[in-house]
């Protein structure tokens, strides 16, 4: 019975929605213009003339449609046009600095400010700290996870990070990626560009608390 309604019912009712539409915008259109035609005196058989012929041209119901035509057609014309320079609606509107599409670029990073002090090492990384990539700022150090064993590679610890200036909201940098510590501003400096973050994948978490299926999940069949 669905596959009836889907195929045969809903085609045909939509058919006779549209045919009673038009039928009755093509009755209402034709009323008005006979409510403007005046009735003709006279009999059938009457033979036309340059006069008759005249009159019939001249109709106000042919003259009103064909000016309503006019009208519509000048109007389309008007408004389908080629500007001559582009309006409101097509210029661009939308609020905020910077651009939509224009790439957010971290500040320069300052060399003398940043490293400042003696060097540190790895131990002396705390929450709070500021890792810079080669070109600028990259991210805010929220803790310092203990190291683990991941695909046979032993890590000495794992930076959990939060980007700045547009970089990824939650990153997982190895410390082994830093090369140089300045505790008294801070800072610690990447063996990295800071577009390098999906490829070195530091977007993703350890395998150790990585999101995945269930221990219980069955498995898909193919």
């Amino acid at each position: 019975m669905g596959g009836f309604t889907r195929a045969i019912l809903r085609p045909a009712f939509a058919f006779l929605l549209v045919a009673a539409i038009v039928a009755a915008i093509i009755l209402f259109i034709g009323n008005t213009l006979l409510l403007l035609h005046p009735g003709e005196a006279g009999g059938e058989g009457v033979t036309p003339n340059l006069d008759v012929m005249a009159r019939e041209f001249l109709r106000p119901d042919l003259l009103a449609a064909f000016g309503l035509s006019l009208v519509v057609l000048f109007g389309g014309a008007l408004l389908a046009r080629q500007p001559a320079k582009p309006r409101r609606l097509d210029e661009v509107v939308a609020i905020g600095e910077p651009g939509f599409w224009e790439p957010i670029a971290p500040p320069p990073t300052d060399e003398v400010a940043t490293k400042r002090g003696p060097q540190g090492t790895w131990s002396d990384i705390r929450a709070g700290y500021t890792l810079y990539a080669r070109n600028g700022p990259l991210a805010k150090v929220v803790a310092v996870l203990p190291g683990e064993e991941e695909y046979g590679k032993s890590r000495r610890g794992v930076l959990y990070s939060s980007g700045l200036y547009g970089a990824n909201d939650e990153m997982w940098i190895p410390i082994e990626a830093v090369y140089a510590v300045y505790p008294e501003t801070g800072s610690a400096f990447l063996a990295a560009k800071g577009d390098e973050v999906e490829n070195f994948g530091w977007n993703r978490p350890p395998q150790s608390f990585r999101r995945g299926p269930g221990p219980h999940t069955p498995l898909s069949s193919f």
